[in-house]
């Protein structure tokens, strides 16, 4: 949940800096395009460091204990944003926070292909998403009610929660004692977990011998392998296709994709509907996952996100009179004055189509969290066997949030150089590319 309130926060600002950029000290705000951006490129850039910190982690103290030291520099930035006075404090926040996201994102994910039966193994994987999701929606609903630095001392407080939620309730892998020669404390485990009538010395045959590696090597060191190699490129591809056919550009700049599509709705209560349709997806994709593969689930995804995204693009050319987007100057915190560098859309067309924007967004929400969103993320700790999981898992996370980095960071120079519909028709070409990309290269697990 607390890394689902980072993801979002960047839309609780916006919605309130353009009516009041006030600081909890009474100070003012401004930010340009470039730092606007950044609100939510900074939290991937933080994540890179923390994919490398979360695979050390993992395999030198447990999966336990690094699952609970993930909050502790998160907690931190939030505290830092909630006191805020300058657009720098607000950057290092976002980047500390973005350091526990990277290292959630490996740490819990590997807990929970670990943990869990193969038989609900995508199920229990999809459950992070969901519980991510709630996170967004919490954090923007509110927003409706508190100032955006009130509501990130509540991810602060989260925060906080899932250290004493972890230290008291979550055990050990069994798999990850299993490989480490701990098959004492991982039988007892298994047992809690499985049932007395578990055959538990069977298990743990298995897990060790389907962690192993042929060749006896593990750690960094083994990742040089050609068959490690190889899986590692596929992903790097998969997560190309889903992270620029705008999977978390969408997410982290809800608001102002709305506002500047010339939205006929509120659009704090448009943007909870998108985090309602990610959550309704992921239901959805916990059904589907383990009945019809990963593979038909990430290209169902990625055919609805080039229906959306190619929708969503032409409503903006048609609507367009001029060749580009009526615009206007919004100052961020003072509305009323043309000074800003932060552009939105003054008239998008009639309002009898303005509905058009919101469906098109709701449709790339439920598109991507039937499996863009998701899959990569899921697929990866299963392509790499226990013995290097975490160290892949992490290397794979990096190049990915690499990737994040650069869709979201480049989202304001891409719609200036591209119009507006034309950034909307780029991400749905890269989901269209990203179909023969799954059906040739993705392997289904089990």
């Amino acid at each position: 949940m607390v890394a689902g309130m980072f993801v979002a926060w960047p839309n609780v600002f916006i919605a309130h800096i353009i009516q009041n950029n006030s600081t909890i000290f009474n100070t003012q705000l401004h930010l340009t395009d470039s730092e606007t951006d950044m609100l939510g490129s900074m939290i991937f850039l933080g994540s890179l460091p923390g994919f490398l910190l979360a695979g050390w982690l993992l395999d030198t103290i447990g999966r336990r204990w690094s699952v609970l030291v993930t909050a502790l520099p998160g907690a931190l930035g939030s505290l830092l944003i909630g006191f805020s006075l300058n657009p720098p404090m607000l950057l290092v926040g976002r980047f500390l926070e973005g350091i526990t996201f990277g290292m959630l994102g490996v740490a819990v994910r590997t807990y929970a292909s670990e943990i869990v039966d193969t038989t609900i193994r995508g199920t229990a994987s999809v459950m992070y998403n969901v519980v991510m999701n709630m996170g967004s929606v919490a954090i923007i609903g509110l927003g409706i009610k508190l100032s955006w630095y009130y509501v990130v001392f509540v991810s602060f407080a989260v925060a906080l929660l899932h250290c004493f939620l972890v230290a008291v309730f979550l055990v050990e892998s069994p798999t990850y004692l299993a490989v480490k020669n701990r098959e004492a404390e991982a039988t007892v485990i298994l047992r809690r977990l499985r049932g007395p009538n578990a055959d538990i010395k069977e298990e743990l045959r298995i897990l060790k011998m389907m962690n192993q590696r042929g060749d006896g090597t593990s750690g960094w060191g083994a990742l040089i392998k050609r068959d490690v190699i190889k899986n590692i490129l596929v992903m790097f591809g998969l997560s190309m296709m889903c992270n620029f056919s705008g999977v978390q550009v969408m997410k982290m700049n809800t608001v102002r994709i709305l506002v500047t599509a010339g939205l006929g709705f509120d659009e704090t209560v448009s943007t909870i509907m998108f985090n309602l349709l990610l959550i309704a997806g992921n239901v959805t994709i916990m059904y589907l996952l383990d009945r019809i593969g990963r593979r038909r689930c990430l290209v169902l995804s990625l055919l609805l996100l080039t229906i959306a995204n190619s929708c969503f693009g032409t409503y903006v050319f048609l609507t367009d009179s001029g060749g580009s987007p009526a615009m206007m100057e919004v100052a961020l915190g003072t509305p009323l004055e043309v000074n800003s560098t932060m552009i939105y859309q003054s008239d998008a067309g009639s309002a009898s189509w303005s509905w058009v924007p919101l469906m098109c967004v709701l449709m790339i929400a439920f598109g991507q969290s039937l499996g863009a969103g998701p899959i990569p993320y899921i697929l990866t700790p299963e392509y790499f066997p226990t013995v290097i999981r975490s160290q892949a898992t992490s290397v794979c996370l990096l190049l990915g949030g690499l990737q994040n980095v650069a869709a979201l960071q480049l989202y304001s120079p891409m719609q200036a150089s591209l119009t507006q519909a034309g950034l909307y028709w780029t991400y749905g070409l890269v989901a269209a590319v990203g179909i023969p990309y799954s059906l040739l290269f993705v392997k289904e697990t089990a």
